[in-house]
């Protein structure tokens, strides 16, 4: 009996990769089973590939979905509180709350006006006696429903 654990001790000793530390930042050292394991197991791999690889991908996705969603609801703060089918509003106010004009899903026209479209709302920037203005109205197909 003796023999076989030491015959297992020495089996597991005597691979021929050199003992390694695990690339996903964990620290933890092992025995690679093949000669270009460089995680200690799937687990591992995972949660590289999550933290790592996935998370860069995604970064710059998430940074537009935010000012999307962002500028959407400043625009219905904003149409809500004119309470009417067409709110106009100070552009300087909505870029004071964070609005990004360059921020929308597409264009639509619409009263011979080109609209950009935000998720739940059609806005239009334009000067009027060197001012610049917003018209904000309500889609009617909406694009984004809240839940």
């Amino acid at each position: 009996m003796e023999e076989e654990n030491n015959r297992t001790e020495t089996s597991i000793k005597t691979s021929p990769h050199r003992e390694r530390i695990c690339k996903c930042g964990c620290e933890e050292s092992f025995i690679p089973k093949r000669r270009d394991q460089v995680y200690k197991n799937s687990r591992h791999a995972n949660y590289a590939y999550n933290h790592g690889k996935r998370k860069q991908k995604t970064h710059g996705q998430k940074t537009a979905e935010n000012q999307l969603r962002k500028n959407d609801k400043i625009l219905e703060k904003y149409y809500n509180f004119f309470k009417k089918e067409l709110a106009i509003v100070f552009s300087l106010n909505l870029v004071s709350d964070g609005f990004n004009h360059s921020f929308y899903i597409g264009n639509e026209s619409k009263e011979g006006f080109m609209y950009s479209k935000s998720y739940n709302y059609l806005f239009y920037e334009y000067e009027k006696n060197g001012r610049k203005l917003t018209r904000i109205i309500k889609q009617k197909n909406k694009v984004y429903v809240k839940r």
